[in-house]
């Protein structure tokens, strides 16, 4: 036995080298030889045998499917595990009677899949074909293995912190789902909504749900999923493997933390359904600290001492999890960032910005060309002279020499126009990869659009807003469910209200909303808090609103508020409508008293007359 450490063992299943190259962001999905050196990075099975043929060390922990005969001459199948020793002996020549029949059920000369089992005595003469996987599944169409998961995440995040177009498409994707803020309302007349608001209250401000409701619209965006943990045994900090000294954080309220999701590693579920998660696995190293222990005496007598970092290694439950992902098809376990489809093109955008401005240096760069008929010494004695004054003389300098010196000013030479389509085709195609107009990145791009093209340009992108919008509902609503189960209460229904994403006349859409009150399509108070949201306020409350409103203006008349008098037929007495329904119904009309016959309310009555009446009204 060598002393030397082993090597990793071997995955028996091959994998597609699949990748993002780093230089340019451009997807490569063609496949990769194996180069001969790190046995990490083997693709097909013939380059694993290859490899531990190669490398006596290298071990392998391998799960076959084959076959094999059982009563009556039947072949059944069945899985076989194999080491090293039992996996190099399938494949040699003396062994070949020994897989015939595995050759023979699972088609011989299929090439590099799973198992190669058309590889024999080690050779392939197949040339420039691609990688073909044995058994179709998600394991080639996800970012299944974790380095492409993880290459795409540090990709999404230095071109979210570095490139001023993938910032700009997070932020105006923030701005257009979220606007001025979330507004959570439920029925306030009943007890149980009373209870549930009060409830929510607290909970949101001890979690500090709206900024957290801004970080994952921003990282929705950027990673293209997000994970709220919802902390167990009422944790108000997230710990792990504390010290002798140190303490656990409770709190009275529940508490929901937003994740890096890149840190957990894997999602475990049901093999043959995804939608069934078990448990997560979270598997990173911590931030690293330089300093560990506090020197003030009045601190450090508190505080315990801290490692310098942590390895963590935890498994979470799924039901403490909320996991929200976009971007990805029914048989992906995780999401993909909006930046997925035009990573190359930022970067292309980026390169063509900077090699202009390189030309634009170099066409703005000249120097001073002199030429002296004369000797050596001639040149030597007029850079002396010259560098008396410096290479640029002052404003107003007197320059006096023979017509044998000549001096003159020279520019790059030869020098074309810089404009090039490179932006625009880039930038096109960054705006319609995320699904947002050039003309809204503000560029000089953006000018020169009508009226009409802007409405164009406008109604495809507010769908696609809405239907962000609708994700950052689903996770208040789960918080909210989260919420009345935690404290033990009903599940009162809640509406998510959101100010109008494009913006239109506020007095028509206020207008609108008086007229659907007053038909009785909406409740008082979905309206009152929807024309509260127009109107720009941020801490609107109802109920408090009305009370207000009652101390205030106790006792305000409404002007023209008597109802109409109904008088006999043909009767030309004061009372009589003057138009309309000849029943004495109102018309909305001045009746013949002078008063508003449509008036809804009477003169002297109070708003806590009109309060309690809105409140036994259950009509709508």
């Amino acid at each position: 036995m060598s002393d030397e450490p082993k090597k990793p063992y071997l995955a028996s299943k091959t994998i597609l080298n699949k990748s993002m190259n780093p230089d340019d962001y451009a997807y490569d999905a063609s496949f990769k030889p194996w180069d001969g050196q790190d046995p990490m990075q083997v693709h097909t099975t013939l380059e694993m045998l290859q490899a531990m043929e190669k490398d006596k060390t290298i071990e392998i922990d391998a799960r076959v499917i084959g076959v094999r005969e059982s009563g009556n001459h039947r072949m059944q199948a069945r899985m076989f595990k194999m080491g090293r020793e039992h996996f190099l002996e399938g494949f040699r020549k003396d062994s070949a009677s020994k897989i015939k029949k595995i050759r023979e059920n699972f088609g011989g000369g299929i090439g590099s899949g799973y198992m190669d089992w058309g590889a024999n005595n080690m050779g392939d003469t197949r040339v420039g074909q691609d990688f073909t996987p044995l058994l179709g599944g998600p394991f080639f169409k996800n970012l299944y293995f974790y380095i492409d998961y993880i290459r795409m995440h540090a990709d999404a995040f230095y071109a979210y912190h570095n490139d001023p177009f993938a910032r700009a498409i997070v932020q105006i994707t923030r701005d257009f789902v979220l606007g001025t803020g979330y507004e959570m309302a439920c029925d306030m007349t009943k007890p149980e909504g009373k209870m549930a608001m009060a409830a929510w209250k607290a909970f949101e401000v001890a979690n500090d749900i709206p900024l957290q409701i801004d970080q994952s619209c921003e990282e929705l965006s950027i990673y293209g999923e997000i994970m709220l943990w919802k902390l167990p045994g009422l944790q108000s900090k997230i710990t792990y493997r504390l010290g002798p000294s140190d303490t656990k954080p409770i709190g009275m309220i529940p508490r929901v933390r937003l994740i890096d999701p890149s840190n957990l590693v894997e999602i475990v579920t049901y093999p043959e359904d995804i939608t069934r998660p078990l448990f997560y696995v979270w598997l990173q190293p911590t931030q690293w600290q330089i300093f560990t222990t506090a020197q003030n005496p009045q601190i450090s007598g508190s505080t315990p001492t801290q490692p310098t970092t942590k390895f963590i290694y935890q498994e979470i439950p799924a039901d403490q999890i909320l996991h929200f992902k976009i971007n990805a098809v029914s048989n992906e376990k995780r999401g993909r960032s909006d930046f997925f489809p035009v990573f190359n093109y930022l970067r292309r955008l980026r390169d063509s910005v900077h090699y202009n401005m390189i030309s634009l240096e170099k066409m703005a760069a000249w120097s001073m060309d002199t030429t002296i008929e004369g000797n050596q010494a001639d040149i030597d004695a007029y850079i002396q002279d010259q560098a008396a004054i410096g290479t640029i003389p002052p404003p107003g300098s007197e320059f006096i020499h023979s017509a044998a010196i000549k001096r003159s000013y020279n520019g790059i030479q030869h020098a074309g126009g810089h404009a090039s389509d490179t932006f625009q085709w880039c930038l096109s195609c960054i705006a319609a990869g995320v699904g947002i107009p050039v003309s809204y990145f503000g560029t000089h791009l953006s000018g020169g659009t009508t009226k009409a093209s802007a409405l164009v340009a406008t109604e495809p992108v507010a769908k696609k807003m809405e239907k962000r919008r609708e994700v950052m509902k689903r996770i208040l609503r789960k918080l909210w469910e989260y919420c009345m189960d935690s404290a033990g209460l009903p599940v009162v229904d809640v509406d998510v209200v959101f100010p109008e994403m494009i913006s239109q006349d506020s007095t028509q859409k206020l207008q609108n909303l008086l007229l659907a009150e007053q038909a009785r399509w909406i409740k008082p108070e979905r309206a009152a808090t929807m024309a509260a949201k127009e109107l720009t306020i941020t801490n609107y409350d109802y109920n408090s609103e009305l009370e207000d409103v009652e101390k205030q203006l106790p006792e305000i008349p409404m002007p023209l508020a008597d109802p109409a008098q109904i008088a006999p037929p043909n009767s030309m007495e004061p009372g009589q409508p003057t138009g309309g329904d000849q029943q004495g119904t109102p018309s909305g009309g001045l009746s013949a008293g002078g008063t508003l016959g449509s008036a809804p309310h009477a003169s002297g009555v109070t708003g806590k007359d009109r309060v309690e009446a809105k409140a036994n009204d259950r009509s709508y």
